[in-house]
């Protein structure tokens, strides 16, 4: 779903710190009177705001009157991420008397879904009977806001009525998408008798080796989608046909360059083919920038790194002037015309070597709006990282959001914290994912509570940690994955730092989109 709601300005923060820290002084019976008293478009307004779903729960509770208020923020996007909470939140849906599946708006369910960072066993489910559910729920108009739907099984629905169901009864409906597994993908899907799409999502799943072996290397997708798209849905405004790294399966979507979608505003094309059998690599290069200069309205752009996809970019200067978040290889980025209005980059098709970090931190000197970086490095034993790291902070100080992962060899996360010490980048979240000796078992807590004094303005951080190295980022071995979040400070002014621990209750529900938004498939 790609929402139209303009923006509006944040609340001033300052009255309402003042409210709860006024409220905290009284019994938690005056506070939850007092909570219960605030007008209710101003809760909506504060719950809108909140970044925790978990939180907006708490809120909820306060009082039935904000519980009933809240309902269509807490269940606009539920995304069943797990076997067990397909089948309980179904049943829930199918037996609740209180008729909440009438605020969803996205909805995405993934049966036999596994976490490779979970090392619980998942216990499979039927997914016929999740489909057979899920059209039960459309046909009987218990979806009746449904605007965007994805299907995340192990392989397309079996039951391909599911898709009738939801295009028959659904009638806000305008963004749909499937995964494809191990079997052939039917061109008679009425995955593919949508009109007047505004936003659709085929993703390969990846295979285990064994099966993966014997799938076509480039196969073929149906001319019944390519019609869909280009000629049934005019006002296309968001598309993703991605297929992952790690599989040996190659779409070609060279077809794509013939559409003309005036609002298209999210293109993801994961590694693809644009260069078949026969087919003279300078005229798609050619076909490919003609496509994306003739897409002014283009915010988001990702973009494969294979070798059968263009290289390079070259486009005409006012070419792309409102992208704003960019994801390639190094050759792309050097000649998008609009560098110094990209805010989100990510390089982390590649892993980038000491020598080619250099050549990367010259590029993003001149991307002055950067607020978000998402890098892989490649860095040997050898290397100088907190030179490394020293160069790649000065090269984008304005950055709020760091997600840095690093292969090949352990090193000490004190070179990265002296790095950041002694930059101006004032970072609020940071991800950091790096190879540890087999040895050591690191603190992750007095990691973060390092990085947090070091750098005061964060908020949330995320460590990863790995024994051995890895070939592709969707593939690393995690040996531990925690959490933080940074409190404020406690008497003695030291900053507190808490690990966030899963918690089984909501896990599902995303906070809905404030400002225009492109809605994330994963």
């Amino acid at each position: 779903m790609v929402s139209s709601k303009h923006w509006t300005p944040p609340l001033a923060m300052a009255p309402l710190a003042s409210l709860i820290k006024h409220r905290t002084a009284f019994p938690k019976s005056h506070q939850r009177n007092c909570v219960s008293r605030v007008p209710l478009d101003i809760v909506i307004e504060i719950a809108e705001r909140i970044e925790s779903i978990e939180d907006i729960f708490s809120l909820s509770l306060t009082s039935s009157r904000i519980h009933a208020t809240l309902l269509p923020v807490l269940y606009a996007s539920v995304d069943l991420r797990s076997s067990r909470m397909c089948r309980n939140s179904i049943e829930m849906f199918l037996n609740s008397k209180s008729d909440v599946t009438r605020y969803i708006r996205r909805l995405v369910v993934r049966p036999n879904h596994v976490d490779r960072r979970s090392r619980q066993p998942v216990k499979p489910i039927d997914e016929r009977w999740v489909v057979q559910s899920i059209s039960k729920l459309a046909t009987t108009g218990h979806l009746p806001r449904l605007t965007s739907f994805f299907w995340d099984g192990s392989d397309m629905p079996q039951d391909d009525s599911l898709w009738s169901a939801l295009r028959a009864s659904c009638h806000e409906l305008r963004s749909v998408g499937s995964n494809v597994g191990p079997n052939i993908i039917d061109p008679e899907s009425e995955l593919f008798k949508f009109d007047d799409l505004a936003g659709f999502s085929l993703t390969a799943k990846t295979l285990p080796d064994e099966w993966d072996t014997f799938l076509p290397p480039e196969p073929d997708l149906p001319d019944q989608l390519w019609h869909m798209l280009i000629e049934r849905s005019p006002h296309l405004e968001q598309l993703r046909i991605d297929v992952s790294q790690r599989s040996r399966r190659v779409w070609d979507t060279r077809r794509v360059v013939q559409g003309r979608w005036p609002h298209l505003r999210d293109l993801e094309l994961g590694d693809c083919s644009m260069v078949g059998n026969g087919s003279s690599r300078r005229l798609m290069e050619t076909s490919f920038m003609w496509f994306l200069a003739a897409h002014p309205a283009l915010e988001r752009l990702r973009l494969p790194s294979l070798s059968s996809f263009p290289k390079a970019i070259v486009l005409p200067p006012g070419a792309l002037p409102n992208l704003r978040d960019f994801s390639g290889n190094v050759a792309h980025i050097k000649a998008l015309p609009n560098l110094p209005r990209i805010t989100a980059l990510s390089l982390v098709h590649q892993p980038l070597s000491e020598k080619m970090v250099s050549l990367v931190c010259g590029t993003l000197k001149h991307m002055r709006s950067l607020m978000s970086l998402s890098i892989w490095l490649h860095l040997d034993a050898q290397a100088d990282h907190y030179a490394v790291f020293r160069n790649l902070l000065d090269s984008c100080r304005g950055l709020t959001h760091l997600d840095l992962a690093c292969s090949e060899a352990p090193w000490d996360v004190i070179e990265f914290i002296s790095a950041l010490r002694g930059s101006r980048v004032e970072l609020t979240t940071l991800n950091l994912t790096r190879i540890e000796p087999a040895a050591s078992e690191p603190d992750l807590l007095q990691i973060a509570t390092r990085l947090a004094t070091t750098n005061p303005s964060l908020r949330k951080c995320m460590l990863r940690y790995s024994l051995t190295t890895w070939v592709f980022l969707d593939s690393i071995p995690y040996r531990r994955v925690g959490s933080f979040e940074v409190k404020d400070r406690n008497q003695q002014g030291a900053l507190v730092v808490e690990e966030k621990r899963k918690k089984s209750c909501r896990r599902y529900f995303y906070r809905r989109p404030l400002s225009f938004q492109l809605s994330k498939w994963i």
